[in-house]
């Protein structure tokens, strides 16, 4: 494949990508998203197949499921609601796809995965009360590179923030307060290691044209809790689970992210990576 052509795939890629993450609620034909990037379904499906390791029907029927383990822990609803909430007609279709999924109900999924994540808290040692602090965030336009695969895994991390500086440099668009935000779409207590999403994202102060593997999106504003990891990263994913475990706020629904605080400050003789939690 000529590079034009992947960066033109790449590009389409990241625009499905990002319509069907934001239109899980809804019917998402195939013959609507081929439309939307200019290409036929076979092509769509190829395309995808290739970005995402797995076929896109099967890459959605996940997305839904893993959608609503998030709003099971955001908040009780009845079933009716939660189906909707992730694009279901019905309870009965929901439940169905939910045990193809998991292999048992959402109740009991998640109640075990409570059951769970209380289990690696307390055998990390944590503390059972974490210090925040409030923050109403302005929200940022990001320009973002996309990696899929295991969470924090060095060399792809490293390869991909690497290009994200190089790109806004080329733009023109790297400025002194840029500040570089972490999205994890996927919480690896539930999706497979192999198969989360991770975009790397700096704050940019103008119109950027997406091209090849980099896109723009949008970090709304809003309330969040803040917490603060002062240290090696790989210490996130212990601490993502102490907050889920002993959360003091009311949850709403939105996107968490994390800051690199430290990457934005090259005086900065310690790592700090700052958490922001949405909250109503």
């Amino acid at each position: 494949m000529h590079n034009s052509t992947e960066n033109i795939y790449k590009q389409k890629a990241n625009q499905v990508l990002d319509y069907i993450s934001a239109n899980l609620h809804s019917p998402l034909h195939l013959d609507v998203i081929a439309d939307r990037i200019n290409v036929s379904q076979r092509q769509l499906l190829r395309i995808m197949s290739a970005i995402l390791n797995e076929p896109l029907y099967a890459y959605v029927a996940r997305q839904r499921i893993e959608r609503a383990v998030l709003y099971m822990q955001t908040e009780e609803m009845n079933l009716s609601k939660l189906a909707a909430m992730v694009g279901y007609d019905n309870p009965q279709s929901f439940s169905k796809a939910f045990k193809k999924q998991f292999g048992i109900s959402p109740k009991a999924y998640i109640n075990e995965l409570q059951t769970r994540l209380e289990g690696y808290v307390q055998s990390s040692g944590n503390r059972s009360s974490l210090p925040s602090e409030i923050c109403n965030f302005e929200g940022l336009e990001l320009v973002y590179i996309r990696i899929l695969g295991k969470y924090g895994e060095e060399e792809p991390y490293e390869t991909a923030w690497s290009k994200l500086i190089c790109f806004l440099k080329d733009n023109q668009a790297l400025t002194p307060d840029a500040r570089f935000i972490g999205l994890s779409f996927d919480d690896p207590n539930v999706t497979n290691d192999n198969l989360c999403r991770f975009y790397a994202c700096a704050s940019v102060q103008k119109k950027i044209i997406p091209t090849g593997e980099f896109g723009t999106i949008r970090l709304q504003q809003g309330k969040y809790a803040v917490y603060t990891l002062k240290g090696s990263c790989t210490g996130l994913q212990d601490l993502y689970n102490n907050i889920c475990v002993n959360f003091e706020y009311t949850i709403r629904h939105g996107m968490a992210f994390e800051e690199y605080i430290s990457y934005s400050r090259e005086d900065s003789k310690e790592d700090i990576i700052k958490i922001y939690i949405p909250i109503k």
